[in-house]
């Protein structure tokens, strides 16, 4: 079953002379337990595509369903519960609050949202990505690798329909690379999590169980990686 149907998607930017198309006529379907890999080079529209699909924007024309609503037709109310509820995104800068500690940059979604924190499913969180004995330090004492942990630990916490990572491990190096994206694979095996990162590292988008590809605006590509099947 799709949990997320891209519908001739366009993306367009400006106008008369200025105009910019980032996305032309895309189209493709995820299903639900699915971890995808969206490369392609600087300006292709892979950045788009992915703040299209966390609903921090919304296209020109075509449809972007996911768990069964269209999301470009809601308001902007819809959208930020939306932004809240069913997706989750991770960044490259990780974009934890230095005054609050692990625990509280961990379970802040849940905060907002007024509800309340199963605590059984914090620790499993906290166990599955190896930062049990950070919780109680602050980010201004983690590395780089930690604090990449624990955005991706606040994105878990929620259960979100589809877990949206941008360039999660451009800040990283190497070891700290394979270690997340080891993270992300753990993630979608455990809890069934739907995820889709951004990258233009071939390394990180061959760790992923398919590939799209896209060029100017346009899916050039879409093949399953056979090291997962």
């Amino acid at each position: 079953m799709s949990i997320l149907e891209i519908k001739n998607i366009h993306k367009v930017y400006g106008k008369d002379s200025h105009e910019v198309h980032a996305l032309n006529d895309v189209s493709f379907n995820v299903d639900k337990g699915e971890f995808i890999a969206i490369v392609g080079t600087s300006g292709s529209g892979k950045s788009t595509l992915m703040h299209l699909i966390g609903g921090v924007d919304v296209p020109t024309s075509g449809n972007i369903i996911v768990d069964g609503q269209d999301i470009g037709i809601f308001t902007e109310k819809e959208l930020t519960i939306y932004r809240r509820k069913k997706v989750s995104t991770i960044y490259q800068f990780y974009n934890l609050l230095p005054m609050l500690n692990v625990r509280d940059n961990i379970t802040l979604p849940i905060e907002l949202d007024g509800k309340k924190l199963d605590d059984k499913v914090l620790r499993d969180v906290l166990k599955t990505l190896g930062i049990e004995d950070k919780e109680f330090h602050y980010p201004g004492h983690l590395s780089g690798g930690q604090m990449q942990r624990v955005a991706i630990a606040r994105a878990l916490i929620t259960n979100p329909v589809i877990l949206l990572a941008d360039e999660p491990t451009g800040n990283l190096d190497s070891r700290n690379t394979q270690e997340i994206m080891q993270l992300f694979r753990s993630s979608n095996e455990k809890y069934n999590q739907t995820i889709i990162i951004v990258t233009h590292d071939e390394q990180v988008a061959n760790m992923a169980d398919r590939i799209i590809q896209i060029e100017d605006g346009k899916i050039v590509k879409d093949t399953r990686n056979e090291y997962h099947s």
